[in-house]
C-alpha cells in the first residue's frame, strides 16, 4: 500500500492504463463513489454524497479552506474586514460569472445567505453549521456584503467557506435538483441512477482545470470500486475498506469523519441515563480495531478531532465492561424502566465501507447485555429525514450510527447543532449547555478554548451519545491521474486537484 502523499506506478498498471476505456480521452476522468447524490442544491452540500460531486466543483462560497494547509483564503470574496463585534464586510471578486452567464453581485449573495437559513427548507447546510442565532445581510453595494450577527461571532468567515453561492433565479423555498454555481464544472448531465457528468466551465473565474470533463458514478460495494481502478474501469476511488486496499493502487490519508451512536434520549428506554451509559460500556471498542473497524482508526471521546480547539482530554475513554453495563439495565427495570422495549437501530446502505459488519457487530454487542435492538437499514434521504426536527411521533427509541467530519477545526461547527436546545440535529434541551455553547461561540483565544472544554464535560454528563471512534480512510487511485487525498476528501472530490499523466 502507498503511504499517504505518495504516489506508486506499476508499469503492468500503466499498459492496463493505455488499454482501457477511463482515458480514451486523455482530459475526462471517472470517479466511482459508493452512493449516488441525494441533492446537488447548493445548500443541501454538507451531506457528503453530496458534496464529494458539488463543493468546489459546482459551487463555491466566499471564502474557501486550504486543503493542504487548512488555512482560509479568498474564494467569491476577494478580503473581508470585521467592522465590530457583531458586524463583518466582504468585499466580491471582480469578473465572476454564474454559469448561467449572470453576474455575480451582491444581491446574489445576501440572496444565497438568505435561502441557505430559510428554516421552510430542510437545508443540510443550515443544520450543520448555522444552530441558533440570527443573522442579518446587507448588500452595501454591488460589491459588498455586510453581515450582522445577533451575538458575536468571531469565526464567521469560516462560516462563509460554508454557504455555497448560486444566483437569485433559484426559488427560495423550494429544493433544487441543482442550480447554476460559480466553480469550474457545470452539471452536464444527471441520468438518475447511473452517474453524474461535470463539464470545464469556460467562464470560470479560476485558474483552468487540467480535466475537461469528470464522470461520477457509484458502486455500494468498496470491493467493486477497488476493482473497477485496478482494471482501469475508474481513475478514482476515493473511499474503500483497508481490505480492498493494494499495494499498486492503495493509498492511506487522514480522515476528518469521527463516528458515534446517536442516541434517542427523548424516547424510553433511551431517555434514563443509565441505559445510555450501559450502551458505552457495552461496546468492545478494542475488538472492532483491526476486523470490522481499520486498524488505524483511533477511539474516540468526542465527535471531533483532538486537533480541534477545545478539545478536553478529560472526557471519559469509556472501556468495556459489560457486567458493569448489566448491572445500569438492572438497576433501570428495578425502577420500572422499560429495558426490554424494542430499540430501532438504524443503519445507512452504503454509510460507509464496512458499515455492514460494523454495524451487525454493534446489534450484537448491545443485545449481549440485555438490550432488545432491531437492525434496519434504510437510504441516504431516509436516514437524513428521520435525523432532522421535527422528529416522527409516535416512534420507537432509535439509535443511529452518525459520521461527522469537523474540518474547520471549531466546535462551533458541531456542538451547537447537534447538541443545543436549536440544534436542527438535537434531542439535547439543556438551558446550562445552551450557556456554554452561546459563550464559547461568542469567546475568542483561550478563553474559547476554556469554554469548549466546559461545553464536552457538560455533553459527557448528559450522555446523548456513544462514542467510538477517529477514522481513517483509504482511496484507490489508477495510473492515468495524479491525485493526492486529503482531510477533506469524504465531504469534496475537487476535479481541479486531479492532474492528468
Amino acid at each position: 500500500m502507498r503511504q499517504p502523499g505518495t504516489k506508486v506506478l506499476a508499469g503492468v498498471a500503466v499498459t492496463l492504463a493505455l488499454a482501457g476505456t477511463v482515458n480514451a480521452q486523455e482530459t475526462d476522468v471517472t470517479i466511482v463513489l459508493a452512493s449516488e447524490p441525494v441533492s446537488l442544491d447548493p445548500c443541501m452540500t454538507a451531506a457528503n454524497d453530496n458534496g464529494r460531486v458539488a463543493l468546489g466543483n459546482i459551487f463555491n462560497g466566499l471564502t474557501a479552506r486550504n486543503p493542504e494547509t487548512g488555512a482560509l483564503e479568498p474564494a467569491l470574496a476577494s478580503s473581508w474586514t470585521q467592522l465590530d463585534g457583531n458586524k463583518w464586510e466582504f468585499d466580491l471578486r471582480d469578473g465572476v460569472t454564474f454559469h448561467d452567464g449572470s453576474p455575480l453581485d451582491a444581491e446574489a449573495v445576501k440572496y444565497s445567505i438568505e435561502r441557505t437559513l430559510n428554516e421552510n427548507l430542510t437545508c443540510e447546510t443550515r443544520t450543520k453549521f448555522f444552530a441558533g442565532g440570527e443573522y442579518a445581510v446587507e448588500a452595501a453595494d454591488a460589491d459588498t456584503i455586510v453581515i450582522t450577527t445577533d451575538a458575536t461571532d468571531p469565526i464567521l468567515p469560516l462560516k462563509m467557506a460554508n454557504v455555497m453561492i448560486h444566483p437569485t433565479s433559484v426559488p427560495f423555498d423550494e429544493l433544487q435538483r441543482t442550480a447554476p454555481g460559480t466553480g469550474p464544472y457545470v452539471l452536464d448531465d444527471w441520468a438518475a441512477g447511473q452517474r453524474v457528468l461535470l463539464t470545464r466551465y469556460d467562464g470560470y473565474w479560476g485558474e483552468t482545470p487540467e480535466v475537461a470533463t469528470g464522470k461520477f458514478i457509484w458502486r455500494s460495494e468498496s470491493s467493486v470500486r477497488a476493482a473497477m481502478v485496478t482494471q482501469g474501469e475508474a481513475d478514482l476511488a476515493p473511499s474503500i475498506a483497508v481490505q480492498d486496499v493494494t499495494e499498486e493502487y492503495g493509498v492511506a490519508y487522514p480522515n476528518a469523519e469521527s463516528t458515534r451512536l446517536n442516541l434517542d434520549m427523548l424516547t424510553p428506554p433511551l431517555d434514563d441515563r443509565r441505559i445510555r451509559e450501559a450502551i458505552a460500556l457495552a461496546i468492545d471498542r478494542d475488538a472492532m480495531l483491526g476486523t470490522v473497524m481499520s486498524s488505524g482508526a483511533e477511539k474516540a471521546t468526542q465527535l471531533y478531532h483532538p486537533t480541534t480547539i477545545g478539545w478536553s482530554d478529560e472526557v471519559t475513554m469509556w472501556e468495556y465492561d459489560p457486567e458493569r453495563a448489566r448491572a445500569l439495565l438492572d438497576e433501570a427495570k428495578a425502577d420500572g424502566v422499560p429495558i426490554d422495549a424494542p430499540i430501532q437501530f438504524i443503519g445507512r446502505i452504503g454509510h460507509f465501507p464496512g458499515a455492514k459488519d460494523f454495524h451487525e457487530v454493534i446489534a450484537i454487542m448491545l443485545s449481549d447485555v440485555g438490550l432488545n435492538v432491531e437492525l434496519e437499514w434504510v437510504e441516504a434521504a431516509v436516514k437524513n429525514r428521520l435525523q432532522v426536527k421535527p422528529f416522527e411521533e409516535g416512534r420507537r427509541a432509535q439509535i443511529f450510527v452518525d459520521q461527522h467530519d469537523n474540518t474547520s477545526g471549531d466546535p462551533v461547527f458541531t456542538l451547537p447543532s447537534r447538541y443545543g436546545s436549536e440544534g436542527a440535529q438535537s434531542k439535547v434541551a439543556d438551558p446550562e449547555l445552551d450557556q456554554l455553547l452561546k459563550e464559547a461561540a461568542g469567546a475568542t483565544g483561550e478563553a474559547r478554548v476554556d469554554a469548549w472544554k466546559a461545553a464536552a464535560a457538560k455533553i459527557e454528563e448528559i450522555l446523548p451519545d456513544t462514542m467510538l471512534f477517529h477514522m481513517v480512510g483509504y482511496a484507490a487511485i489508477g495510473d492515468g491521474i495524479e491525485y493526492t487525498p486529503t482531510m477533506f476528501t469524504n465531504s469534496s472530490v475537487q476535479l481541479a486537484d486531479i492532474s492528468l499523466k
